[in-house]
């Protein structure tokens, strides 16, 4: 039987969160959760500055199918 699993690694959410911090647009990153997140995942979804957000993936995620949360830019600075 074959597992399947939506959860990303470690080394992902890692460029995925070092991509948002170095772009030079955000200022801040969101963690997203999924709709059907565990109440782990859904504690820490919300917006953190840069030296405060906690790894992806949430190591006491209780989903069946693990860490399905996501970084995601807050864009909002004003443009030229």
């Amino acid at each position: 039987m074959v597992q399947v699993t939506f959860e990303k690694s470690a080394e992902e959410h890692k460029k995925q969160l070092d991509s948002i911090i170095n772009g030079g647009v955000a200022t801040k990153v969101r963690i997203l959760a999924n709709h059907d997140c565990c109440p782990t995942c859904r504690a820490v979804e919300g917006a953190y500055d840069f030296d405060a957000v906690p790894e992806l993936p949430i190591e006491e995620c209780a989903h069946p199918y693990g860490c399905r949360c996501i970084y995601a830019p807050v864009l909002d600075r004003r443009g030229p």
